[in-house]
């Protein structure tokens, strides 16, 4: 039952993302994409456009589009946030084994309920699997370790070592969470007995290889050790330290209103209050579950969790100041490690409470946290909530994409280009009946061009929300057709418009 509320407490959460489903970017409605297409026969094992990416997303969100009777992009957003279901359920498994039940509950919930960065990972569809795969795989280690029974240790052994395999082949954004695993291991064997000790960890690395094939079979290239360099840190301390940091954790607020400008919230009154608490309960909790996993006065499985989590934290941070991957607030993606850590840091210091008499005083510390991270990931919708409640908008309904699909094709347009931001998005509304790549940048599916190479009457779309494009406004195309002598036909839906050329 307790699994249960927490599984719905992670859905309903996501009920502004689900209200909201048509909203859903380029990036994400790739995913979907691909996912006819395999149901096609079509087959690959990347994600398209990447070389980082498996197709573990798009399986899923198959398997959602075909059993539920619901429009795709809500199957799409389902299938996703499925993944962080099974994240946070398999979080508290883990945690059972050193919390008792509130406690295990509370901390599952600061990753169940969480900041936006974390949270758009949730419903965007192409990386939450690879995160949920690296905690089941933290789950079967723990009931592995608990498991007496030969057999059933070895193969729970086993089956951690291929859930990790699979995670990093999900998403090679999984790399951070390796060095943590194998701090984890360490600690995981040396407290077995010396037999099974070497067996286990001889299971967990068979297990590893025959998760990680279908990585090797798509020649997969993670980041390479030399993109580390001292010279990134100057340029990208201040987005860290200024945005990204405090966007991760909820000390700022970056609420989109349209999908892609983000501005500043400010957080005043009692929020500001609430935000401040949370924030130094959360910095609390970690800090103290790192000091006292270094000492041998806390739970063994709690120390180990801690070492795990720490190993998350650091290399969170050490890759995101020490790389030039961090380009903007949005990057603050790359930190939630620091998040999906935290549980497992508190851990050590939880433990003690509770030895000491004290777990009321661990629950209240708990719940500050889950408060501020509700607060900071609801008000992270931006326009999909109005206050406690959410809201559906038009852009997120879908209506005037489907009213645009039914212009162009009752103008007989067989193909149309755009900016990218657009282009993979409507496709994807309009299920394909009219295809749309992008005019230049990302090309995600090749075949898509093709066709639009050979469509006798196209469009080109602009959507004034984009930020940097050169589709955003229509009049320089415009005027450059006059000046070609061109003919065009403008159309005007909404938000968008289309010149349809022959």
């Amino acid at each position: 039952m307790t699994g249960v509320l927490l599984a719905l407490g992670t859905l309903l959460f996501r009920l502004p993302a689900f209200l909201n489903s048509d909203a859903a970017d380029s990036d994400i409605t790739v995913v979907g994409l691909q996912a006819w297409h395999l149901a096609r026969g079509e087959r690959s094992l990347l994600l398209w456009g990447t070389d980082y990416q498996g197709i573990t997303a798009s399986l899923a969100a198959l398997v959602f589009q075909t059993l539920l009777p619901v429009r795709p992009s809500l199957a799409l957003l389902l299938s996703s946030v499925f993944g962080h279901v099974v994240l946070v359920l398999s979080l508290f498994g883990v945690l059972r084994r050193v919390l008792p039940l509130s406690l295990a509950v509370l901390a599952a919930a600061c990753v169940a309920v969480c900041p936006e960065p974390l949270n758009y990972l949730t419903y965007s569809a192409f990386r939450i699997w690879s995160f949920a795969l690296v905690f089941l795989g933290l789950y079967l280690a723990e009931r592995a370790a608990g498991e007496f029974r030969p057999r059933w240790h070895m193969l729970f052994a086993g089956l951690a070592g291929v859930a990790v395999g699979l995670g990093y082949y999900s998403d090679l954004f999984a790399m951070q969470f390796l060095p943590g695993l194998v701090l984890y291991l360490l600690w995981w064997t040396w407290g077995a007995a010396r037999k099974p000790r070497w067996l286990a960890l001889g299971a967990v690395v068979a297990g590893f290889l025959v998760g990680s094939i279908p990585r090797l079979r798509a020649n997969m290239k993670p980041p390479e050790l030399s993109e580390l360099s001292f010279a990134q840190m100057k340029r990208v301390w201040p987005l860290f330290w200024e945005q990204c940091l405090p966007y991760v954790t909820g000390a700022k607020l970056f609420s989109s209103l349209d999908g892609f400008h983000r501005p500043e919230v400010r957080p005043e009154g009692f929020w500001f209050v609430l935000m401040a608490l949370g924030l130094g309960t959360f910095l609390l909790l970690a800090l103290a579950g790192g000091l006292i996993a270094l000492l041998p006065i806390a739970d063994r499985t709690a120390r180990r969790l801690a070492w795990c989590g720490a190993g998350w934290m650091g290399v969170s941070l050490i890759g995101f100041l020490f790389t030039g991957r961090a380009v903007d607030v949005m990057s603050a993606r790359y930190l939630v490690p620091v998040l999906l850590g935290f549980p497992l840091m508190a851990a050590p210091v939880l433990d003690r409470l509770v030895r000491s008499g004290r777990t009321a005083v661990g629950v209240a510390l708990v719940l500050l946290v889950v408060a501020h991270f509700w607060v900071a990931g609801w008000r992270g919708y931006g326009s999909w909530v109005d206050g406690p409640l959410p809201h559906v908008t038009r852009y997120g309904s879908g209506e005037d994409e489907q009213a645009l699909l039914k212009e162009l094709q009752q103008r007989g347009v067989e193909a149309a280009t755009g900016d990218y931001w657009a282009a993979y998005r409507l496709t994807f509304l309009w299920r394909e009946r009219l295809l749309m790549p992008p005019s230049f940048g990302t090309e995600r599916y090749g075949p898509y061009q093709q066709r639009f190479a050979t469509a006798r009457r196209k469009a080109l779309i602009f959507f004034p929300a984009i930020p940097v494009t050169s589709f955003k406004v229509p009049e320089p195309w415009e005027e450059r057709f006059r000046r070609e002598g061109r003919p065009y036909q403008r159309v005007d839906v909404g938000p968008y418009t289309a010149l349809i050329i022959d």
